[in-house]
Protein backbone atom coordinates (compact mmCIF):
# COMPACT_ATOMS: atom_id res chain seq x y z
CA UNK A 1 0.00 0.00 0.00
CA UNK A 2 1.17 3.81 -1.06
CA UNK A 3 1.67 5.71 1.43
CA UNK A 4 -0.68 8.08 0.03
CA UNK A 5 -3.11 5.61 0.16
CA UNK A 6 -2.05 4.40 3.77
CA UNK A 7 -3.10 8.04 4.92
CA UNK A 8 -5.95 8.64 2.74
CA UNK A 9 -6.96 5.30 4.55
CA UNK A 10 -6.64 6.09 7.98
CA UNK A 11 -8.70 9.68 7.18
CA UNK A 12 -11.37 7.65 5.84
CA UNK A 13 -11.60 4.74 8.37
CA UNK A 14 -11.68 7.50 11.23
CA UNK A 15 -14.46 9.95 9.03
CA UNK A 16 -16.09 6.29 8.29
CA UNK A 17 -16.60 5.50 12.05
CA UNK A 18 -17.83 8.86 12.95
CA UNK A 19 -20.38 8.79 10.02
CA UNK A 20 -21.54 5.46 11.58
CA UNK A 21 -21.79 6.40 15.53
CA UNK A 22 -23.48 9.40 13.91
CA UNK A 23 -25.89 7.32 11.73
CA UNK A 24 -24.48 9.53 8.53
CA UNK A 25 -22.71 6.47 6.69
CA UNK A 26 -25.21 7.51 3.67
CA UNK A 27 -25.26 11.06 4.28
CA UNK A 28 -21.66 11.38 3.75
CA UNK A 29 -21.22 8.72 1.22
CA UNK A 30 -23.64 10.65 -1.26
CA UNK A 31 -21.72 14.30 -0.12
CA UNK A 32 -18.37 12.87 -0.93
CA UNK A 33 -19.23 11.89 -4.13
CA UNK A 34 -20.57 14.74 -4.81
CA UNK A 35 -17.57 16.73 -3.40
CA UNK A 36 -15.50 13.76 -5.71
CA UNK A 37 -16.81 15.01 -8.70
CA UNK A 38 -16.71 18.86 -8.14
CA UNK A 39 -13.41 18.41 -7.15
CA UNK A 40 -12.39 16.47 -10.59
CA UNK A 41 -14.52 18.84 -12.35
CA UNK A 42 -13.19 22.00 -11.21
CA UNK A 43 -9.13 21.73 -11.05
CA UNK A 44 -8.39 25.78 -11.07
CA UNK A 45 -10.83 25.53 -7.51
CA UNK A 46 -8.21 22.52 -6.58
CA UNK A 47 -5.18 24.45 -7.52
CA UNK A 48 -6.29 27.21 -5.05
CA UNK A 49 -7.44 24.70 -2.11
CA UNK A 50 -3.42 23.35 -2.52
CA UNK A 51 -1.80 26.80 -2.87
CA UNK A 52 1.21 26.73 -0.14
CA UNK A 53 0.96 30.88 -0.26
CA UNK A 54 -2.77 30.88 0.93
CA UNK A 55 -3.04 30.50 4.76
CA UNK A 56 -4.50 27.90 6.73
CA UNK A 57 -7.71 30.52 6.89
CA UNK A 58 -7.84 31.53 3.84
CA UNK A 59 -7.90 28.13 2.26
CA UNK A 60 -10.94 27.24 4.88
CA UNK A 61 -13.05 30.59 3.87
CA UNK A 62 -12.47 29.63 0.63
CA UNK A 63 -13.91 25.83 1.37
CA UNK A 64 -16.67 27.26 3.63
CA UNK A 65 -17.88 29.41 0.57
CA UNK A 66 -17.65 26.67 -1.72
CA UNK A 67 -18.79 23.52 0.39
CA UNK A 68 -21.83 25.62 2.19
CA UNK A 69 -24.53 23.00 1.96
CA UNK A 70 -22.37 20.46 3.12
CA UNK A 71 -23.00 18.36 6.63
CA UNK A 72 -21.21 20.58 9.31
CA UNK A 73 -19.31 17.27 10.62
CA UNK A 74 -17.99 17.29 7.09
CA UNK A 75 -16.87 20.45 6.50
CA UNK A 76 -15.42 20.13 9.95
CA UNK A 77 -13.80 17.28 8.66
CA UNK A 78 -12.75 19.15 5.80
CA UNK A 79 -10.83 22.14 7.92
CA UNK A 80 -8.82 19.43 9.93
CA UNK A 81 -7.32 18.23 6.94
CA UNK A 82 -6.55 21.87 5.58
CA UNK A 83 -5.08 22.28 9.56
CA UNK A 84 -3.14 19.66 8.43
CA UNK A 85 -2.02 20.33 5.37
CA UNK A 86 -3.95 17.20 4.19
CA UNK A 87 -6.59 18.97 1.73
CA UNK A 88 -4.87 16.84 -1.53
CA UNK A 89 -6.20 13.88 0.00
CA UNK A 90 -9.92 14.51 0.04
CA UNK A 91 -10.40 12.84 -3.44
CA UNK A 92 -8.69 9.45 -2.04
CA UNK A 93 -10.50 9.53 0.64
CA UNK A 94 -13.78 9.69 -1.11
CA UNK A 95 -12.75 6.82 -2.62
CA UNK A 96 -11.43 4.54 0.39
CA UNK A 97 -14.74 6.08 2.73
CA UNK A 98 -16.98 4.84 -0.63
CA UNK A 99 -15.01 1.30 -0.79
CA UNK A 100 -16.01 0.84 2.87
CA UNK A 101 -19.43 1.94 2.43
CA UNK A 102 -19.50 -0.81 -0.40
CA UNK A 103 -17.92 -3.28 1.86
CA UNK A 104 -20.80 -2.57 4.54
CA UNK A 105 -23.37 -3.25 2.08
CA UNK A 106 -21.75 -6.35 0.60
CA UNK A 107 -21.23 -4.31 -3.07
CA UNK A 108 -18.28 -4.76 -4.81
CA UNK A 109 -17.44 -2.70 -8.07
CA UNK A 110 -16.72 -4.46 -11.52
CA UNK A 111 -15.30 -3.85 -14.79
CA UNK A 112 -17.11 -6.14 -17.87
CA UNK A 113 -15.41 -5.99 -20.81
CA UNK A 114 -17.37 -6.28 -24.09
CA UNK A 115 -17.26 -6.33 -28.13
CA UNK A 116 -20.25 -4.52 -28.08
CA UNK A 117 -22.27 -2.75 -24.86
CA UNK A 118 -24.52 -4.83 -22.71
CA UNK A 119 -27.73 -4.34 -22.43
CA UNK A 120 -29.52 -3.40 -19.00
CA UNK A 121 -30.93 -7.72 -18.83
CA UNK A 122 -26.93 -8.77 -19.51
CA UNK A 123 -25.70 -6.13 -17.01
CA UNK A 124 -28.21 -7.52 -14.24
CA UNK A 125 -27.81 -10.95 -14.37
CA UNK A 126 -23.58 -10.65 -14.70
CA UNK A 127 -24.62 -8.44 -11.53
CA UNK A 128 -26.11 -11.36 -10.05
CA UNK A 129 -23.96 -14.22 -11.21
CA UNK A 130 -20.69 -12.74 -10.10
CA UNK A 131 -22.18 -10.69 -6.75
CA UNK A 132 -23.25 -14.54 -5.62
CA UNK A 133 -19.65 -15.96 -6.54
CA UNK A 134 -17.97 -12.91 -4.71
CA UNK A 135 -20.45 -13.57 -1.60
CA UNK A 136 -21.58 -9.83 -2.22
CA UNK A 137 -25.06 -8.64 -2.30
CA UNK A 138 -24.82 -6.13 -5.70
CA UNK A 139 -22.02 -5.68 -7.81
CA UNK A 140 -22.00 -1.98 -9.34
CA UNK A 141 -21.03 -2.36 -12.88
CA UNK A 142 -19.40 -0.46 -15.83
CA UNK A 143 -19.42 -1.53 -18.96
CA UNK A 144 -16.01 -0.97 -21.34
CA UNK A 145 -16.39 -1.54 -25.21
CA UNK A 146 -13.21 -3.46 -25.95
CA UNK A 147 -13.01 -4.46 -29.87
CA UNK A 148 -9.91 -6.66 -29.72
CA UNK A 149 -11.81 -9.35 -27.36
CA UNK A 150 -13.92 -10.30 -30.54
CA UNK A 151 -16.65 -11.97 -28.70
CA UNK A 152 -17.52 -12.82 -24.89
CA UNK A 153 -16.61 -11.05 -21.84
CA UNK A 154 -14.04 -10.08 -19.79
CA UNK A 155 -15.27 -9.28 -15.56
CA UNK A 156 -13.04 -7.68 -13.66
CA UNK A 157 -13.69 -7.49 -9.55
CA UNK A 158 -11.13 -6.00 -7.20
CA UNK A 159 -8.33 -8.32 -8.11
CA UNK A 160 -9.81 -11.10 -9.69
CA UNK A 161 -10.17 -11.41 -13.71
CA UNK A 162 -12.42 -14.20 -15.00
CA UNK A 163 -11.80 -13.69 -18.89
CA UNK A 164 -14.45 -15.60 -20.92
CA UNK A 165 -14.00 -13.87 -23.99
CA UNK A 166 -13.16 -15.10 -27.61
CA UNK A 167 -9.23 -14.06 -27.68
CA UNK A 168 -8.54 -15.70 -24.68
CA UNK A 169 -10.28 -18.63 -25.96
CA UNK A 170 -8.52 -18.96 -29.48
CA UNK A 171 -5.07 -18.52 -27.13
CA UNK A 172 -5.48 -21.30 -25.21
CA UNK A 173 -6.61 -23.21 -27.98
CA UNK A 174 -3.19 -22.29 -29.71
CA UNK A 175 -1.10 -23.18 -26.46
CA UNK A 176 -2.60 -26.83 -26.90
CA UNK A 177 -1.89 -27.07 -30.55
CA UNK A 178 1.09 -25.92 -30.01
CA UNK A 179 1.84 -28.14 -26.80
Amino acid sequence: MSKDLEVAGRYANALFQVAQDKDLVDVFSEELKELKSALNANKDFVKLLENPTFTTEQKKNLASAVFETVNPLLKDFIFLLIDRSREDYLTAIADVYQKRVNDLRGIADADVYSVVPLSEQELTALSRVFATKMNKTKLNIQNHIDKSLLGGVKVVIGTRIYDDSLKTKLKDMERQIKA
